[in-house]
């Protein structure tokens, strides 16, 4: 009888120590898809998490990034921009990055029309780098175009918004 007294007092000290230990514990971690972590490692440090930046020295995303997608050029020019290009992720890596950007991150801005990036359009147009253009005056020309005939909202204009 003692032993038994002793195995349910040890018990009970038990569920009392787990119950306790629960309370203590940390919040969770929040998950993330593969996509998301690496658009945070390798874009959320300029972009901001949620695509919101500084918006004057780096382009926000959120609810802009998809206009580019009104333009061909546009859509090529967010695989081309130099530090897209040459991101040590895999084909597939920037593939699924871009459009977790886009589609997610650009919410509202992305065209009913636009298909996602596919595998072999994104491995074909990083190996066309846009290093040998003023990115300003393409980004410009572009924000140009998407404002003047596709609607684009004048947001984009923000960064670099001393030429205006």
């Amino acid at each position: 009888m003692k032993a038994l007294l002793v195995a349910v007092g040890l018990v009970s000290s038990l569920v009392q120590t787990q119950g306790s230990m629960a309370e203590t514990r940390p919040p969770s971690v929040p998950t993330f898809t593969r996509p998301q972590s690496n658009y945070l490692l390798g874009c959320g440090g300029c972009h901001g998490e949620n695509g919101i930046s500084n918006s004057k020295l780096v382009p926000d995303l959120h609810d802009q990034v998809g206009f580019y997608l009104n333009l061909p050029e546009g859509r090529e020019y967010l695989v081309r921009l130099p530090n897209v290009a040459f991101s040590i992720m895999s084909d597939q890596e920037l593939t699924d990055v871009l459009n977790f950007m886009v589609f997610r991150i650009g919410g509202a801005s992305v065209p009913a029309h636009a298909p996602p990036y596919t595998l072999a359009e994104v491995a074909r147009l990083r190996k066309q780098p846009l290093n040998e253009v003023s990115l300003v005056d393409y980004r410009n020309r572009l924000v140009d175009a998407l404002i003047g005939q596709h609607q684009g909202s004048p947001k984009l204009r923000v960064y670099g918004s001393d030429r205006y």
